[in-house]
């Protein structure tokens, strides 16, 4: 599964919404845009029974705008300022141990998340770039 996270109005934060919108037109099964609460959509990914769970959320893990790392749950802080009403980590903690699937966050470094702000050029392409290679992959299982 594939679960985008994110705010569409807060600038760069809506990286991870762009890519669950593209790989949705492109009829790709099992993605879904969480907006900023992924752990409301527990069930779905539960009904989904997946054995991998893929997020894509604009993170700020000290690059430079548009990077993007793959972390699991413990490169993730549990506590703290958060976009989202409860950590990633311990969604991501959470279906690990329910659904004995593993979890990965594929992060991209923004430049701006404020309200109302555009998203920049770097992480424009850096969506676009992703947006393909992940529906590439999934086009072809």
């Amino acid at each position: 599964m594939v679960v985008g996270v994110g705010d569409w109005r807060h600038g760069d934060d809506a990286a991870g919404p762009i890519i669950a919108a593209r790989l949705e037109a492109a009829d790709i099964a099992g993605v879904i845009d969480a907006d900023n609460t992924p752990e409301n959509e527990t069930l779905r990914i539960r009904e989904n029974a997946p054995d991998v769970v893929l997020f894509a959320d604009a993170v700020d893990f000290g690059g430079r705008p548009g990077d993007v790392a793959v972390l699991r749950a413990d490169d993730l802080r549990s506590s703290g300022f958060d976009t989202h009403r409860m950590p990633l980590k311990l969604t991501m903690r959470y279906l690990e141990t329910e659904l004995a699937c593993k979890c990965f966050l594929l992060a991209i470094q923004p430049q701006s998340t404020a309200f109302g702000a555009s998203m920049c050029e770097d992480v424009k392409r850096s969506v676009e770039n992703l947006s393909e290679l992940l529906l590439q992959l999934l086009q072809r299982n």
